[in-house]
């Protein structure tokens, strides 16, 4: 049996003099003017396995048009719930102070200059723009994929076919993968591709600081692509994939954006794909992943890079990867919290933990179609917002069929970090890649984190699962499953 653990939770601290956000914006704006607009999230992915650090970017877009980019304190986002709260949503941000002109990264024109703004509240009696849901994620999305040459490379790296195939509804379609992970309550039925279009300039003039300029890419590309496609036919393609025929910067991107085409002006899913991102279809779900509102995930290593976990697409897409014949490696389900989050996992399929309990339950893999047993357990750590989430993965299906081995995975979820779930390790050190024994928790084993007395054991293995015992602030009843948890 696994040693009893100590386990110290790193949570963030809420005590934040001023809540502070720093925003880019041009013109530069006055002092204690209030902005209004929507709150968009955009996720730059390297290439996996380069070693690059990823990049998040959030922006408020007014209904003008005006694009704001704004960085948000971690202190000021765990305060006010988690990454679902916010993106998507209409904000109001006020102005506190203008600072000196600084060198900006990727999508910020170098003339525009920093301005410090303070959060004040989520606008929630303005929700006009169709603003894809925080939360809930249900129903058909279809997508469209523009095919986007820069004008100085002649280069048609795939054809027309390929990616439509793309949104296949077979194994390693996106229409099949999303059914299969949501339990087929997302679908992309409809979906498009439209041909090779060209785009008004050279690939270097899309570039800034060594960073693509994501607006400019996209005004370009929809524009080019007008002519073939109704963006608002039918209230409008839930999200645009662009497939561009060189590479943009470090990253294939995905998130959203507030823009208006064709006359309709809503919030879009969208992604920016290099040739190496649409050669991996897993690459596809991690942007389209971003584009339905997905933060990354984590191991626990506690350093910078999000694509330490084998256990879900939103962090390491190509390691334990599934292969495909068309598409190079499919990817995997998301994780537990991301399913409890879109509410794809509720009702008599959740375990809800309260405290004074003790509860033998059997949960069934994520990947199983479907079940009378739990697909997860949640427990509250009292006297946070934050929880464990347990998950049973196990090496079968047309997504999963690749994992490290079978076994409950839990998650420590803290709202607020850009992470918000990190794959629990209890090994000293934590491991630089979740694919350790001490992620993975299999028969006769025990996670206990006896400062808020929780304790988790695996006592047996069903076809499709696991049998756990979960407590929480009680003594234990049987001493052979608990001996050593609260000692």
């Amino acid at each position: 049996m696994r040693l009893s653990y100590l386990f110290k939770s790193n949570r963030l601290s809420l005590a934040c003099l001023t809540l502070c956000v720093f925003a880019y914006s041009l013109p530069v704006l006055a002092q204690q003017e209030i902005l209004e607009g929507r709150l968009d999230a955009v996720f730059g992915d390297p290439r996996p396995g380069s070693g690059e650090t990823g990049r998040q970017l959030l922006f408020l877009t007014e209904d003008n048009g005006d694009m704001t980019e704004l960085t948000v304190s971690p202190e000021l986002l765990h305060r006010n719930g988690d990454f679902f709260t916010w993106n998507g949503k209409r904000v109001r941000v006020h102005l506190r102070s203008k600072t000196n002109e600084l060198a900006l990264p990727a999508m910020r024109p170098q003339s525009r200059q920093a301005a410090a703004l303070m959060l004040l509240d989520l606008d929630s009696a303005h929700q006009a723009l169709g603003a894809p849901s925080a939360a809930r994620l249900a129903g058909t999305f279809p997508w469209v994929s523009i095919l986007c040459k820069f004008s100085d490379v002649s280069a048609e790296p795939r054809d027309l076919a390929y990616f439509q195939d793309m949104y296949a509804n077979t194994p390693g379609g996106t229409d099949h993968f999303w059914r299969e992970v949501s339990y087929d309550q997302v679908n992309v039925a409809g979906s498009i591709a439209i041909d090779w279009v060209t785009l008004p300039k050279a690939r270097v003039e899309y570039i800034l600081n060594d960073g693509a300029d994501l607006s400019l890419l996209f005004n370009d590309c929809t524009a080019a692509a007008d002519p073939y496609v109704d963006f608002a036919a039918d209230g409008g393609y839930s999200g645009i994939n662009m497939m561009f025929n060189a590479d943009l910067d470090c990253c294939a991107w995905g998130g959203r954006r507030s823009a208006t085409l064709d006359g309709l002006r809503k919030v879009w899913r969208v992604t920016w794909e290099p040739p190496w991102g649409y050669a991996k279809v897993a690459v596809i779900a991690h942007e389209m992943g971003h584009g339905f509102g997905l933060p990354h995930s984590n191991n626990f290593d506690g350093d910078s890079s999000p694509y330490d976990s084998p256990w879900d697409v939103m962090s390491s897409t190509s390691r334990y990867a599934v292969s495909d014949p068309d598409y190079s490696i499919r990817g995997k389900h998301v994780n537990a919290y991301a399913k409890y989050r879109l509410e794809w996992i509720s009702g008599a399929q959740l375990l809800e933990v309260g405290p004074d309990t003790v509860v033998t339950a059997t949960i069934d893999a994520l990947a199983t179609p479907s079940t009378a047993n739990y697909r997860m357990a949640r427990i509250p750590i009292s006297g946070s917002d934050e929880y464990y989430t347990v998950e049973v993965r196990k090496r079968f299906g047309d997504y999963d069929g690749a994992l490290p081995s079978n076994a409950v995975i839990i998650h420590h979820v803290v709202p607020g970090r850009p992470e918000p779930s990190w794959a629990l390790d209890i090994d000293q050190p934590p491991a630089n890649y979740g694919d350790n024994e001490g992620t993975m928790f299999r028969v006769g084993e025990l996670f206990n984190d006896e400062a808020n007395q929780i304790s988790i054991s695996i006592d047996a293995e069903t076809t499709n699962g696991f049998v756990v015992t979960l407590a929480t602030t009680v003594e234990p009843t049987d001493p052979l499953i608990f001996k050593d948890a609260f000692e």
